[in-house]
């Protein structure tokens, strides 16, 4: 058993928590990272598309901070926290400026090369060269240089409270097996999305909601968790990579998705620009037309060479495909749609802070920001805005606290050595594939009461049931799912109404008296269900 402590505890290494470590180091606070995989490696961050949007000074003359601002709230479908957004939009060009002092590079020739995404009313999106990767690179050195301290390949499996305030953390190192105890004045949760809770993503093994359920567990409220964001089109065809395709492009320029019998979607849809559905219509579409296990084809052909010389987001899309084989000009690929990102978290302020006294969250963890479907490009924006300012709110924190009892973090240790220890009965693999299906089947895209309490009863029926692995961070995982998969059901149980990515098939309608944000928290072991008005 180790001890360690810090005086802010940055719990994930993706884009929020980089920013976030960067922020709280550069404001002098002794600053750790702890992370289940690897600083700046696999995790949401790594799959992203690496396309960043928000209003900065190479903006089209005709853009504002306030058009972001309402395709945002129109894009979220009215119940996202206005003040995060406006936040988001108001600062994400100082925190971009930050970070192209630091090395980021745009794509573009003279000046960062502006798209138009869906979602967006003006082309304000930019591509980070060399996409995420390039940039967590870059944020990692920095963190390096700044002192910030590493633990990879941990998963943290509770926080540690004195009364009201959180205190510290403890977990597991995958390496040795290690219990580790962090001291902390200050915790960040920046743990990413839960694609995990579903067969079908291609978000990161391990991307379980483990923070949420950190947080949750803790006191902290949970907001908007219904709200779960599919991409529409993901390569599935047998013996081709599992591959994001940016649709909107090829859309514009005529590809087309296609049925079984050839027939294009849209035209049974009534769509009739396609490139400008947001990622929540587009799914919903897809879904429907996908009922009885139907199989639906992204076709290509028809693209003409011309517009491929002329237009360089469609080269770019096409060449992104043909340079991993996938011969999207030569023949029909099968698509689908993927659990992509989770709208729903821990509930906060602009700066990050949560209702529990020293613990922040920034990134996919924190709700707010999206409300019920996220535009392109936002999630980024969102992780660099709210990194930067719950890193330094988490530093300013820490100096106002005393330095937590080693007692409390020995004590908190040594009950997760009891619970690794503790046999179990049912695999822990076997548990998760039931987790799983339930949430593709009953909590996937399209729902209804008789999937919604399916799945509930299930995953109840799941908390009893001691779980056993070869590996004890497999095990430790499957309680975190479950407090993630069961909140997801219980708000979309609660929700009698569809709303961006939430579709009832019984309630398809969207609902003038819904236009409220359903809050989750854990009082004296039960969940409490109250409602927030935007």
């Amino acid at each position: 058993m180790g001890i360690y402590k810090t005086e802010v505890l940055v719990i994930g290494g993706g884009l929020a928590g980089l920013t976030a470590a960067i922020s709280s180091a550069s404001n002098l606070s002794e600053t750790m990272i702890v992370t289940k995989t690897l600083v700046g490696g696999a995790n949401t961050t790594s799959v992203a598309a690496g396309i960043i949007s928000g209003v900065t000074n190479f903006k089209d003359p005709e853009d504002s901070r306030e058009l972001h601002y309402r395709d945002t709230i129109s894009g979220g479908h009215m119940v996202n926290d206005e003040a995060l957004v406006r936040t988001m939009v108001n600062d994400f060009s100082k925190y971009l400026d930050r970070l192209l002092v630091l090395g980021l590079e745009l794509e573009g020739d003279d000046e960062p090369r502006r798209i138009l995404i869906p979602g967006h009313s003006k082309p304000r999106s930019y591509l980070i060269k060399g996409k995420c990767h390039s940039l967590q690179s870059l944020l990692r050195r920095v963190c390096e240089g700044l002192g910030v301290a590493f633990m990879e390949r941990t998963l943290i499996t509770s926080l540690i409270k004195d009364d009201e305030r959180v205190v510290g953390a403890v977990g597991i190192r995958a390496d040795n097996m290690e219990v580790v105890g962090i001291k902390a004045n200050s915790i960040v949760l920046a743990t990413g999305g839960s694609g995990e809770l579903y067969p079908h993503t291609l978000m990161p093994l391990g991307s379980s909601g483990y923070g949420v359920s950190l947080g949750f567990r803790a006191g902290a409220e949970l907001v908007d968790m219904e709200f779960v964001q599919f991409y529409p089109t993901m390569i599935a065809e047998e013996g081709l990579p599992k591959l994001f395709v940016d649709y909107a492009p090829l859309l514009k320029f005529g590809a087309d998705i296609l049925d079984g019998d050839g027939r294009s979607i849209f035209k049974k849809h009534g769509v009739v620009e396609p490139h400008r559905l947001t990622r929540d219509q587009f799914s919903i579409i897809m879904a429907k037309e996908m009922v009885g296990g139907r199989s639906l084809f992204l076709d290509c052909t028809s693209i003409k060479d011309e517009d491929l010389l002329g237009s360089p987001s469609l080269s770019s899309a096409v060449r992104d495909l043909e340079s991993k084989n996938v011969p999207v000009r030569s023949k029909r690929i099968k698509v689908a749609p993927y659990a992509h990102f989770f709208m729903g978290g821990l509930k906060a302020d602009p700066n990050g802070m949560t209702n529990v006294e020293g613990l922040f969250t920034a990134g996919e963890a924190m709700s707010g920001v999206h409300g019920a479907n996220r535009i392109g490009g936002n999630a980024l924006a969102a992780c660099l805005v709210f990194g930067f300012r719950a890193g330094l709110a988490a530093s300013l924190h820490s100096g106002t606290v005393n330095e937590p009892d080693d007692k409390l973090v020995k004590y908190s240790a040594s009950k997760l050595v009891e619970t690794i220890n503790s046999e179990g009965v049912e695999e822990a693999s076997r548990v998760k594939g039931i987790v799983q299906k339930n949430m593709w089947d009953g909590v996937g895209i399209l729902r209804d009461k008789d999937g919604l309490e399916k799945a509930l009863s299930i995953f109840n029926s799941l908390r009893g049931v001691k779980v056993s692995s070869n590996t004890p961070i497999d095990k430790l995982l499957i309680p975190m799912m479950l407090d993630n998969a069961e909140a997801i059901a219980l708000s979309a149980m609660i929700r009698e109404e569809s709303r961006g990515a939430h579709f009832r098939t019984d309630f398809p309608e969207t609902k003038d008296e819904w236009r409220k944000r359903i809050v989750l928290k854990l009082q004296e072991g039960e969940c409490k269900v109250s409602f927030l008005v935007p």
